[in-house]
């Protein structure tokens, strides 16, 4: 988590020397870029032999940097940078479950970077409704002497939906929920910053 706060101190210092522009100046295409911060359940069941089994399962909180382009007025692609933080863990033997943060062991945490299509149509001025689909490159690392998942990175299809609200000057507020087989959801809030 402290990567991803240093990563939006300084995507918003790069944002405040941004040269304000007119009202009348919004264009059809536009690049932006996002911060933003939600909540986050993953479940991802592990390794399982010899009567034990673990994974990855609980929620988490979530920081997310996103950038962006509009290459028409509907559609675009977005790259992101998702921080999970570290969610909750298991090691189950018979009837006996240890979760992380024990003695036994230490939360993993959780990366991941996306790739994703966007179409976007105005709901109402200045509220735009926007579908997202794409893919979630995601990657745990842990100094466990425990397995915790058969493999520490892959791919999900991601898929999701949104909503961005306009302001003066580029800003937005925006509110995003997304699936995949590995975050099985999350819900985020945010500010993006349209140039």
């Amino acid at each position: 988590m402290q990567k991803f706060l240093l990563a939006v101190a300084a995507l918003s210092l790069a944002m405040s020397v941004v040269p304000a522009r007119a009202d009348d100046e919004q264009p059809d295409t536009a690049g932006y870029l996002e911060t933003d911060l939600g909540h986050a359940s993953l479940d991802r069941t592990g390794t399982s032999s010899g009567g034990q089994s673990s994974g990855i399962s609980g929620t988490t909180t979530t920081g997310t940097l996103l950038g962006g382009y509009y290459f028409t007025e509907n559609f675009g692609a977005e790259l992101g940078y998702h921080e999970f933080s570290k969610p909750g863990a298991f090691v189950q033997s018979g009837i006996i479950r240890t979760e992380c943060a024990s003695t036994t062991f230490t939360c993993p945490d959780v990366t991941g970077v996306s790739a994703m299509f966007l179409a976007k149509m105005e709901v109402v001025p200045n509220l735009d409704g926007i579908l997202r689909l794409g893919v979630l490159s995601w990657s745990v690392s842990s100094s466990n002497p425990v397995t915790l998942l058969d493999k520490t990175s892959g791919q999900a299809f991601l898929y999701g939906i949104g909503i961005r609200r306009r302001f003066e000057g580029g800003w937005g507020l925006v509110i995003t929920y997304e699936r995949s087989s590995f975050s099985t959801e999350e819900t985020r809030i945010g500010f993006s910053y349209s140039f």
